[in-house]
């Protein structure tokens, strides 16, 4: 009898070794869990600081760039009104009587209507952030949207620039030379829009006389108009990329703004 309660207590003894035991390692695989999760959790942490870090330079980067391409538009923008402006007086003004009394008018204006400008877009951050797979990094998905369909905004423009440069060129060029003195136009040049600095000599007026008498007003007025909507069409194009800078630069800025808070 003795020996079979000696046996109880020493099971139960082994039993309360074994539960202590399985305690023991239940609290250092908890400790164990809790330690990677704190890393992981630290890590995580990190990595987000340096996200938040890069996407402030990616947005600072981007405000620079989009304030630039503002600029440049706007006075692309300038060009291109006064150009349309040109056309239009030019029409009117050969639809009077005595259209071409005035030379001096005339070359002013036929040099306004070839004065028009292309936007030439910068896009090297743009370009970066999508190649490198950094786009992820900016939070804001209405930014990221507008990132990715800038190339195709640009793209859309282009084409009209073009289809206006080459109807200007290949068309309207090749007429008024044939009845104007392409020279005298040059008295109104004016780089300044391009550049502070440059100065170029003027021509002296062209002792040949213009062949107004030649001229088919009809085809001249349709030329003109041909080349006002053309345009037209460049101007629809920049007064809606125009919006989408102002608009992209008050994410960009609100987006500076709620990190800075954070």
């Amino acid at each position: 009898m003795i020996k079979f309660f000696r046996r109880i207590r020493y099971n139960l003894m082994e039993q309360n070794k074994t539960g202590k035991y399985l305690k023991y390692a239940i609290g250092e695989i908890i400790l164990v869990v809790i330690g990677i999760l704190i890393a992981l959790s630290l890590n995580n942490w990190k990595e987000d600081l340096d996200n938040r870090g890069e996407e402030n330079r990616i947005l600072s980067g981007l405000k620079q760039e989009f304030e630039a391409n503002l600029s440049e538009l706007n006075r692309n923008i300038k060009l291109n009104t006064a150009a349309v402006k040109s056309t239009s007086d030019l029409i009117y003004l050969i639809r009077g009587e005595n259209p071409f009394s005035n030379t001096r008018y005339v070359d002013s204006l036929l040099y306004l209507a070839y004065m028009f400008g292309s936007f030439d877009a910068q896009s090297g951050l743009i370009d970066e952030v999508i190649s490198s797979g950094k786009l992820s990094i900016i939070n804001d998905s209405e930014l990221r949207d507008r990132l990715t369909s800038f190339s195709g905004i640009l793209e859309n423009a282009e084409e009209d620039y073009k289809i206006r440069a080459d109807y200007y060129m290949n068309q309207i060029t090749p007429y008024i030379s044939k009845y104007f003195a392409q020279a005298n136009q040059d008295q109104y040049m004016d780089f300044s829009s391009w550049s502070d600095t440059y100065k170029t000599k003027k021509l002296t007026e062209s002792p040949f006389k213009a062949k107004y008498e030649e001229i088919d007003l009809l085809q001249f007025e349709n030329y003109i108009a041909i080349h006002k909507l053309n345009n037209d069409f460049v101007n629809l194009n920049e007064s809606e990329l125009r919006t989408f800078f102002v608009e992209t630069l008050d994410i960009i800025n609100a987006n500076l703004e709620a990190n800075s808070v954070n």
